[in-house]
């Protein structure tokens, strides 16, 4: 069973948005990105993506590929794709690996992206989030172009409370799912 992506700048609400599938017997794996995070936080490492970019989104892809390996024959959903961290090295203007252009996400994702927009009324910065909103803004649009260059269908999620969104997804899958 392939995964749905669910991604977007930082603050847009995809933790929110996952916990909530989750509650609603749906399988999902967790952002790998900010367990990552908070890991350096708690051992004063530096690979964040506000220090060292390049050895954090190799750590995020090495435990990554682990996540994709773990099987399951439920609908999942995955708080941000792989493909994430190409934008995060293009808003830094750094060299991109092999491995991330190399791999074979429509073997392991669907076609399908959901993209949480960029909604001021619910974006805060936290201990794990530092960028400021005309960053997150910049993220966007590179998520955006990244998933399209890579030949995903961008599917942008409405401004609406988390019930609602989780309501609209169920909708969208069980209209995908549907035998034709």
């Amino acid at each position: 069973m392939k995964r749905y992506i669910i991604t977007g700048a930082p603050g847009t609400g995809k933790t929110t948005l996952i916990n909530a599938l989750r509650t609603n017997n749906f399988y999902c794996l967790e952002e790998v990105s900010r367990k990552i995070i908070i890991a350096e936080q708690k051992n004063n490492g530096n690979k964040t993506p506000w220090q060292d970019v390049v050895g954090f989104t190799n750590l995020v892809y090495q435990k990554t590929i682990a996540d994709l390996n773990i099987l399951s024959d439920k609908t999942t959903f995955v708080d941000r794709g792989l493909a994430d961290n190409i934008a995060y090295l293009k808003l830094h203007k750094l060299p991109i690996s092999k491995h991330f252009f190399n791999f074979d996400y429509k073997k392991k994702y669907h076609t399908t992206v959901f993209v949480l927009p960029l909604w001021k009324a619910i974006y805060k910065e936290d201990p794990q989030r530092l960028q400021s909103f005309e960053e997150a803004k910049k993220l966007q649009e590179l998520l955006l172009e990244t998933y399209t260059n890579l030949g995903f269908s961008i599917y942008i999620l409405p401004k609406k409370s988390v019930n609602k969104r989780v309501e609209f997804l169920k909708k969208l899958i069980k209209k995908q799912h549907k035998p034709k």
